[in-house]
């Protein structure tokens, strides 16, 4: 039903659990469940308390930190690294804190988790009980959406240096829209989660203790994370605005083009319609040269024309 269940003794080594074992005294636990197997939402309700349940599993979350009597909930956001998945599409860790149980839920895998099971596998040691594993699972997370931000970063650097070669292909602003979204992404989250990382090191639970210079070094690099990715988010804003001044522009001269095109021509199809009609009085109709002279007529206007719009400068 869980997904592993770790029993850490006084000194932090884990050893397997069960849940349908009783935690050995001086010994904490951790439960990790995904969300979407059958039986999860029953199995929390007889671990925690009905208020942490109700929190936990609820289908929508936003990153949010909540102290109820001697636990804790906390929600966090993480990059999403899953194969096929976009790393903006952020995966959330739902967890419930107390000093002898931390109960912890996911919907899709998580690989700060994931990563942090196998060094315990390997030997790691949490002497710092579960305010040492909070501050891993939080460090963890926050590593990796700044590695998410620094991509996201050097796209945009890519992006901007591109465009200031004069041999760049037209299509060179093709990524734009997709990064934009990424950030947007990105952005929904991790501002309510650096202001959720900041309550968590400002107000954390009496009966738990948290190694809080862990908690603020993770607070204050979620911060840079996040003004990193405002940063990002109003270059991005500004390179849309610089691909739609060189469309408004392109189009601008296009339209220019055949302004003047239109000009030039606009005596010739008045001559043309003119001799065109099938009227008597029509001049030159009586001698051989009409048609040259009409000729030679329009080929006066259309240099008279160009001449009058250089003469405006309107070309």
């Amino acid at each position: 039903m869980a997904l592993f269940v770790f029993d850490f003794d006084a000194e932090g080594r884990a050893h397997e659990g069960a849940l349908d074992r009783e935690v050995a005294e001086g010994y904490w636990r951790w439960v990790h469940f995904d969300l979407a197997a059958p039986g999860t939402v029953a199995r929390v309700g007889q671990l925690v308390s009905e208020e942490a349940a109700e929190v936990l599993v609820q289908p929508e979350t936003r990153p949010r930190y909540l102290a109820l009597g001697e636990a804790m909930i906390l929600i966090l956001r993480g990059a999403n690294f899953n194969p096929g998945q976009s790393a903006d599409d952020m995966v959330s860790l739902r967890l419930c804190a107390s000093a002898s149980l931390v109960v912890t839920l996911r919907h899709r895998p998580i690989f700060a988790v994931r990563d942090l099971q196998g060094e315990l596998d390997g030997g790691r040691c949490l002497p710092g009980g579960p305010g040492e594993l909070v501050a891993e699972l939080t460090e963890r997370l926050v590593d990796r959406i700044e590695q998410v931000s620094l991509r996201l970063d050097d796209q945009v650097d890519a992006l901007e240096e591109a465009i200031l070669d004069p041999d760049c292909p037209p299509d060179v602003l093709a990524p734009l829209p997709e990064l934009r979204r990424a950030s947007i992404r990105l952005l929904r989250y991790l501002r309510p989660q650096s202001e959720t990382l900041r309550r968590l090191e400002s107000r954390p639970v009496d009966a738990m203790v948290l190694p809080q210079d862990e908690i603020r070094e993770s607070a204050n690099r979620a911060q840079r994370a996040l003004e990193e990715l405002d940063a990002v988010h109003q270059r991005l804003d500004a390179l849309a605005d610089h691909q739609y001044a060189q469309k408004a522009d392109q189009l601008s001269r296009n339209g220019y083009g055949l302004s003047v095109v239109a000009a030039i021509f606009l005596p010739l199809g008045f001559v043309t319609g003119l001799f065109g009609m099938n009227v008597g009085g029509l001049p030159f109709d009586d001698t051989p040269l009409g048609f040259a002279i009409v000729c030679f007529s329009m080929a006066g206007s259309v240099i008279l024309v160009l001449l009058i719009l250089r003469l405006l400068r309107l070309i």
